[in-house]
């Protein structure tokens, strides 16, 4: 009796074993909450090679036994375009030359459109810096985005467990050149430059600021859209149509024109002081011994102008001013060698006082050789050619954004 029992017993404790194991086994189609993804077990829900990807039918010949070039054609036209084409605009166009563009306006000066591009910027999101219409300069401050990056060690376990996922920053600012072109019109020249947050530490747990490559689409995109508003306020102008009210077209007031003045002024000699010298820090003086005092471009007079006036913006140089009948750019540029109040020791400090970096101002001149070839260096008061340290940096910054 008592063995019947035991073997119930046992008999049940079997049972109950296998209906939990059972019940336990893992799904074919369970998600996995700790990593966002099914499971790699195949599945007997379907029996296998039973369900196939379909193919793209574009990248396969007709069916039927019959292959033509006009059937070839027919798939492959319900394909839609990717390319679009901007439409032209009259009296304005996009000129290339390899990986620079600049708008080119007929008709008008520079003073013409100087309000609408400024105010183009601000209703774009930027603020102004530097806003200089006697030398047809203006700069935006830094505009912040936060694209995805790929995630550390740290920071993907922080993100499984809070549900989100770490983005690292990138910084973008725009320098707005106008020139007179010399049929009467414009040149509209946009220069990008930017900054991108980068991970650091050997877990990623850190982060510092680095210069990134110039992008030239960001620079088109960006004349494309000034190019559509200034097409748009021509058509409201045509039509009769009141124009848009605009802050910027109200001159300042005496008083206040001064202080914008030198707000502006101080902002570009921030700009040359800080940018200007990590660019140069960037490369080191051995480098710079390798670099010629002069370049000959083969390239008309014309053209070689509009490159190094471009070359300097992206380059991040501050241009005091220009004179394109002497083929001079005054710009502005810091000796990295320069210690600043940082680097300075205490001694120093306190004998001969806290000794800043100074922007010191350089001749980049441009002259015509032939009419196909240009030369470009840096030269001093005389009009010789500098060849000192700091003006082969400044052409290897030049050489480097001609290239």
């Amino acid at each position: 009796m008592t063995d019947l029992r035991l073997t119930k017993r046992f008999a049940a404790v079997l049972a109950t074993g296998a209906l939990v194991a059972g019940c336990s086994s893992p799904s074919p189609t369970k998600v996995d909450y700790k990593s966002d993804s099914k499971s790699k077990e195949v599945s007997l829900a379907v029996p296998p090679n039973m369900l196939e990807e379909t193919a793209d039918q574009r990248s396969l010949p007709p069916q039927g036994g019959a292959t033509s070039l006009s059937a070839l054609q027919q798939v492959q036209q319900a394909a839609p375009s990717t390319d679009a084409v901007v439409p032209p605009v009259t009296g304005m166009h996009i000129q290339r030359d390899g990986t620079e563009s600049w708008l080119v306006i007929d008709g008008k000066k520079p003073a013409d459109i100087w309000p609408q591009v400024r105010r183009f910027w601000q209703e774009q999101g930027f603020l102004l810096v530097v806003d200089q219409r006697d030398k047809g300069v203006m700069e935006t401050d830094w505009n912040e985005t936060h694209p995805q990056i790929n995630d550390g060690l740290i920071r993907s376990v922080i993100s499984k467990a809070m549900g989100n996922s770490y983005v690292t920053a990138e910084r973008n600012k725009y320098r707005t050149r106008l020139d007179v072109a010399p049929n009467g019109g414009t040149y509209v020249f946009v220069s990008q430059k930017g900054m991108r947050e980068a991970l650091t530490g050997p877990s990623n747990d850190s982060s510092k600021w680095e210069p990134k490559p110039n992008d030239p689409a960001l620079e088109t995109e960006y004349l494309k859209r000034l190019m559509a508003v200034l097409a748009q306020n021509d058509l409201r102008a045509k039509n009769g149509e009141p124009p848009i009210a605009n802050i910027s077209d109200t001159p300042p007031a005496k008083d206040k024109k001064g202080a914008a003045d030198a707000s502006s002024k101080a902002a570009a000699a921030a700009i040359a002081t800080q940018n200007v010298a990590r660019s140069s820090s960037q490369g080191t003086a051995d480098a710079s011994d390798a670099v010629p005092s002069e370049v000959t471009l083969g390239e008309p007079y014309d053209r070689s102008w509009l490159r190094v006036g471009l070359a300097l913006d992206r380059a991040n140089f501050t241009v005091d001013d220009r004179d394109r009948q002497k083929g001079l750019y005054f710009v502005r540029y810091v000796d990295p060698k320069d210690l600043s109040a940082a680097e300075q020791g205490f001694w120093s400090q306190l004998f001969h006082g806290k000794k800043e970096k100074q922007a010191k101002q350089y001749r980049v001149n441009v002259k015509a050789l032939t009419p196909d070839q240009t030369r470009v260096a840096v030269i001093d008061e005389s009009g010789a050619i500098d060849s000192s340290q700091p003006a082969r940096q400044i052409m290897g910054l030049l050489v480097n954004q001609l290239r």
